[in-house]
């Protein structure tokens, strides 16, 4: 038995193991690899869009001599406009430069003196940028310009600790569009900070998701909210014109906020729904003229022809603002000029 079992384990066993050490070592290797290579802090350079290298290198020269005395470079880079930024991003922001110039992947190698593998590396679809917490930081408008390779860094800055990258976050994640922060930005609306929490609604109003009605009607009924936050909800109801959010912004309409008036009224108006009539003339009584100036508008976009007569007699109202937009809305819905009215 002892002969049968040493022989199994030489001609079977062994083999085995021997292939399951061979492996767990190379999967370990890969892991460590990572490891390191996360740990490893990226190289970072300075960056102007549309400077040239030598022009770079000649203000970092010019900056050197300056900063003689102070020793602070970075400071005369940053007063020349210049950015200090991971080098991966910065020739990434350079290859989509070139790009959007109408450069070929050849042409591109060749202005920037590089390789096509190196160049075919940042036109990939597929690409993104690793996350480090000095991409929040950026301007916003670099931040969009990147496009989706940030997308996934700019999620895991909805949940750092710097408010300011929370902020930017939003802001960029909003400009690319991306529907895969719809989510991440939904969970940003119970943020302690209002005006982290009113960013993330408006980047969920221009990413034009469905996902994000629900979440953004909660806000607007929520008379615990500020109304900076809520006005920007009913402003971002408005830019994704659902109809499944117009029960709410009629509601809206009579909130003791002008602001949500307001834009509770102009999303209506750009959603069109003929629900929002009588309540909007409604509002064309409103004691706040800017409020009666935003019903007007609106229903002069939804042109139903309940709204001729209280917009005649809108024209007669005291405040310029409102009669000029009772004109306009009415002569939509009657096909005239305002001068024939």
């Amino acid at each position: 038995m002892n002969l049968l079992f040493d022989r199994y384990f030489y001609m079977v066993a062994t083999p085995r193991l021997f292939w399951v050490i061979l492996l767990s070592i190379f999967f370990l290797g890969c892991s460590v690899k990572k490891v390191w290579h996360r740990l490893q802090p990226e190289e970072k350079v300075w960056f102007q869009q549309d400077a040239s290298d030598s022009e770079v290198r000649s203000d970092y020269t010019s900056c050197r001599s300056l900063a003689l005395n102070t020793g602070d470079v970075a400071a005369c880079m940053q007063a020349k406009g210049y950015l200090l930024i991971p080098k991966s991003e910065a020739e990434l922001l350079m290859v989509r430069s070139l790009q959007k110039k109408g450069l070929n992947q050849k042409e591109i190698a060749t202005k920037l003196g590089w390789d096509r593998e190196q160049v075919m590396r940042y036109l990939d679809e597929e690409y993104e940028l690793r996350h480090t917490d000095s991409l929040g930081r950026q301007p916003v408008e670099m931040l969009a310009s990147v496009g989706k390779p940030a997308v996934k860094s700019l999620i895991a800055g909805l949940k750092s600790h710097d408010p300011l990258v929370r902020r930017q976050s939003a802001e960029a994640l909003g400009d690319i569009g991306d529907p895969q922060a719809v989510e991440p930005l939904i969970d940003v609306l119970s943020d302690p900070d209002s005006l982290i929490r009113r960013h993330a609604v408006k980047a969920l109003g221009k990413i034009k998701d469905l996902r994000a009605v629900a979440p953004l009607c909660r806000v607007l009924s929520d008379s615990g909210e500020q109304a900076h936050v809520r006005g920007s909800a009913a402003e971002a109801l408005g830019r994704i014109r659902d109809p499944n959010a117009v029960e709410f912004l009629i509601r809206a309409l009579t909130d003791s906020h002008w602001t949500i008036q307001g834009q509770s009224a102009q999303a209506l108006g750009r959603i069109g729904d003929r629900r929002a009539v009588e309540p909007l003339i409604l509002s064309l009584q409103d004691r706040d003229a800017a409020v009666r100036g935003y019903a007007a508008k609106a229903l002069g976009q939804i042109k139903d022809e309940r709204a001729i007569e209280p917009l005649r007699v809108a024209i007669q109202d005291e405040d310029r603002e409102v009669r000029k937009q009772a004109e306009e809305a009415l002569a939509k819905i009657l096909g005239r000029g305002s001068s024939e009215l």
